[in-house]
């Protein structure tokens, strides 16, 4: 008997535009999202626990049982607590929306073992764009306060371990493309792109229902789920709240409403990272050759 888990396993590409659409999936009445967007557990492996729990990276305790109200992010390891987190969805299609799966060598296979019917949609971004906007998101959050071609090189030098790599590996996006379409059927598989998302959503939409064979109708796409790059006002007290849990402790209890109010209080709109073209430069030779 095969695993209680996901129908569709949406395997993005970070700061791809995997949360956006998934909001947008989710409001089909035949599409239901885990409460944790990014259970992570077939690329558990690559999160060394030490790691997770220094930087405080679970959203949620994903051993507990399921949560009550939805989150980003958290390494699932146990199958049973994978499990939990689809199996009284009652929904046809059920995603998981894990951005760590394109990246990680093993993923197609484990996914492919233990969820043989599953359908997979692959999204990716130019990934020089990628890596900028995810820059600009380990800035917002905290996760640094250094410029992209320190993080640029520090990569290079494998000084940070390796899920903390989020500039290059996960930009180089067509070596995980591969791995999907050498694991899975044609027909089982749907590769987007970034650009067609933003630029024509209901078009994209249109084409994922006629793979899902769902109706095309019945998506709402009034619901933004964008991740911002504004850099925040107090950035060494950002920075300080990251590392020591307060901040993902306060998120997960403030409610939704609450945490729109104290957004624009708490982060400069308007202010976003500079990045020298010496930088930039440097990041486009280190991600020639790759596709996205």
């Amino acid at each position: 008997m095969g695993m209680i888990g996901p129908t569709l396993i949406l395997a993005a590409a970070p700061r791809a535009g995997s949360t956006q659409l998934c909001r947008w999936l989710a409001s089909h009445p035949d599409i239901g999202l885990s409460l944790i967007k990014e259970p992570n557990h077939f690329s558990a492996h690559e999160f060394d626990p030490g790691y997770v729990a220094q930087t405080h990276l679970n959203d949620c305790d994903p051993d507990t049982a399921a949560p009550t109200r939805p989150v980003q992010f958290a390494v699932v390891r146990r199958p049973d607590s994978y499990e939990r987190l689809f199996q009284a969805m009652p929904e046809r299609w059920r995603i998981d929306g894990s951005t760590s799966y394109l990246a990680c060598p093993e993923s197609p296979g484990l996914i492919r073992a233990a969820l043989p019917e599953c359908r997979i949609i692959l999204l990716t971004r130019d990934p020089v764009g990628r890596a900028v906007s995810h820059f600009g998101l380990a800035r917002r959050t905290g996760r640094t306060r250094a410029d992209l071609g320190s993080e640029l090189q520090a990569e290079l030098d494998e000084q940070v371990p390796l899920a903390a790599r989020y500039l290059l590996r996960p930009s180089r996006q067509m070596a995980g493309v591969a791995r999907f379409r050498a694991t899975f059927p044609d027909q089982a598989l749907l590769h987007l792109q970034f650009n067609d998302l933003i630029a024509a959503p209901q078009a994209t939409l249109t084409r994922i229902a006629g793979f899902l064979d769902i109706d095309p109708n019945r998506f709402t796409l009034t619901d933004s789920g964008r991740n911002q790059t504004a850099l925040p006002r107090l950035p060494g007290l950002n920075s300080f709240l990251l590392r020591s849990g307060i901040k993902t402790r306060v998120r997960a209890a403030l409610p939704a409403a609450l945490k729109s109010m104290i957004r624009p209080l708490w982060f400069n709109e308007s202010a976003r990272p500079v990045i020298t073209p010496a930088d930039l430069n440097a990041l486009k030779h280190a991600l020639s050759g790759e596709g996205g």
